[in-house]
């Protein structure tokens, strides 16, 4: 109510302005024929709304982050406007990850359908994600002395059970099935062979994709383009010479390349945007909305918010009661984590979804819990490259009693039953609560393949072989019904608006709106924290797995990052 009187009496404020409102827009308004987008080195799905003192402590992180959904906001008014010709893009060496560049590339890929020219200058060169999303435009320009580097995609996995051997440590995993390797890297020496195969599944569908971009680009049949990585760096020279790019240019020389006039002919997209999104009066009353709901990160009982139990549950029933919001976009960019969080995540979809429609959008990695939080969803979306399944269970304990041996540390035990001391790291399990735990994990992940198969609409026998714990590429997921359909937050959305009990009036203006209940609180666990190092990293994800109860839904720890 307050709102609504607020925005009242500043319409009211506005009405005399109007006439200088009206001039300034006309006066304003770019006619350049080229929209020139920088971008910013982080590339991320969508801006998050952020507490104010959050967003003054991380005011310089977010001036290097640009948004994939203002790109897709800043393409569809480039596409409906006769004053531009082109749109160009300045992209820096990325971080972001292989989804959300197959994001950005399809905007280029549209913006060259519907008819607008599209260019791209790398002023630093790239690796394999610039260039696999350059290679969607027309022309690609390079700074002199950058190098274009294609040495063809590795995944590396660190094994740190020697080192824990070292101290005294020993790590006992429980998992099912063979693919859920979450603990392998801390409980063998070598990598497994269901790890092997299922990694090299995911780099030769990460390898295809990039060829094939290349040989579109190129001509050339992606068996000649793979014979580029042999050369593996090339100048910029070197680069124009077999085709991977275009011409040679200093970043203020863009202009000229383009043809046009550096003052006139071009417009900055930051400018660009906010003229076409400027308003000067507000909706008195909130219209109709799509609720964004975010879960990213591990998720578990405490931590970072967007990935904690509490935060999502407030999230999800916030949207389900509120009347305005007609439908719940589930973004999920996680790996999983609490076994009983994610169960309870789960329970508040459910219940969303009998009241309004839901639909998943699954980022770069929805696996494990990730997808289990998402399994009931009316209809899942992801991009072809993201990550997800990994349908099953793990569980891992610590044995520690050699190391408290060389520190001089004796244990004494009271307890009033024969497993009192199950959790403790100070001995060894008896074969019977090995049984104990395996049974545990059994039941787990019998109920998780029969959660899925009915959230899916199959029977346990078709679900069970693609589970085991096996991580997929969203494009196989896809083509054996784990994935109902492959694309971006905006195919996402557009099938959510396609679901809700709304005229199609009301559903051409549904806005996605992110639904949130941050607070601030205490720095995050060190689970949740990014150390750098592989072998730190792998000691996280230990301390996470260890601490999220006796079975829990995780697989990060033995995904390595494909580069």
């Amino acid at each position: 109510m307050l709102r609504a009187l607020f925005r009242s009496i500043r319409n009211l404020l506005c009405v005399p302005v109007l006439p200088l409102w009206a001039i300034a827009r006309r006066l304003g308004r770019p006619s350049a024929p080229w929209v020139v987008v920088r971008l910013k080195p982080r590339l991320i799905e969508a801006r998050q709304p952020l507490p104010l003192l959050r967003r003054l402590l991380d005011a310089e992180s977010l001036r290097r982050t640009s948004s994939l959904a203002a790109v897709r906001r800043l393409a569809d008014y480039a596409i409906r406007d006769p004053r531009v010709a082109g749109v160009a893009f300045v992209m820096p060496p990325l971080h972001a990850g292989w989804s959300v560049c197959a994001g950005l590339r399809e905007q280029l890929l549209r913006l060259r359908d519907e008819g607008k020219s599209v260019v791209v200058l790398l002023p630093r060169g790239g690796g394999h994600r610039e260039l696999y999303v350059a290679s969607a435009a027309e022309r690609i320009f390079l700074a002199p002395q950058s190098t274009i580097t294609l040495l063809g995609l590795s995944a590396q996995s660190h094994y740190v059970k020697p080192l824990l051997e070292k101290v005294g440590v020993e790590v006992e995993p429980f998992a099912r099935r063979e693919y859920k390797t979450a603990a392998e890297r801390v409980t063998r020496d070598s990598m497994s062979e269901p790890q092997r195969e299922q990694l090299q599944a995911l780099l030769d569908g990460h390898t295809h994709a990039l060829l094939r971009a290349l040989s579109e680009r190129t001509g050339s049949p992606p068996e000649r383009v793979e014979k580029l990585f042999e050369t593996g760096v090339f100048r910029a020279q070197q680069a124009i010479d077999v085709g991977l790019a275009d011409g040679i240019a200093y970043e203020d020389e863009l202009p000229a390349r383009l043809g046009v006039d550096a003052k006139k002919g071009t417009v900055e997209g930051g400018r660009y945007l906010r003229y076409k999104e400027a308003r000067l009066f507000r909706p008195v009353r909130r219209p109709p909305y799509v609720a964004v709901v975010p879960i990213k990160g591990a998720i578990s009982e405490s931590g970072a918010p967007q990935g904690r139990r509490s935060s999502i549950v407030a999230a999800l029933r916030h949207a389900r009661r509120d009347r305005r919001a007609l439908g719940v976009l589930l973004w999920v960019d996680s790996p999983g984590g609490s076994a009983e969080a994610s169960d309870l995540i789960h329970r508040e979809v459910v219940r969303v979804k009998e009241k309004k429609p839901v639909v998943a959008y699954f980022g770069e990695v929805a696996a494990s819990g990730g997808y289990y939080v998402a399994a009931h969803a009316n209809a899942i979306v992801a991009q072809p490259l993201g990550l997800t399944g990994s349908i099953g269970v793990v569980s891992a304990r610590l044995l520690a009693s050699n190391l408290f041996d060389r520190i001089g540390v004796r244990t004494e035990v009271l307890r009033t039953g024969p497993h009192a001391d199950f959790h403790s790291p100070h001995r060894p399990l008896t074969n019977e609560e090995r049984s104990i735990m395996n049974r545990e994990l059994d039941a787990f992940y019998d109920s998780f393949v029969a959660l899925v198969a009915d959230g899916r609409g199959r029977s346990v026998d078709d679900i069970e072989p693609l589970a085991r714990g096996r991580v997929w590429l969203a494009q196989d997921a896809h083509r054996h019904g784990l994935i109902d359909e492959l694309g971006g937050m905006d195919v996402a959305l557009e099938r959510l608006k396609q679901t809700v009990d709304a005229s199609e009036r009301v559903r051409a203006r549904l806005r996605p709106m992110v639904v949130a209940t941050y607070r601030l609180e205490a720095p995050p666990p060190a689970a949740q924290l990014r150390l750098g190092h592989p072998v730190l990293e792998s000691l996280r994800d230990l301390a996470f797995l260890l601490g999220e109860g006796p079975a829990v839904l995780y697989h990060a720890i033995s995904i390595p990052r494909i580069r």
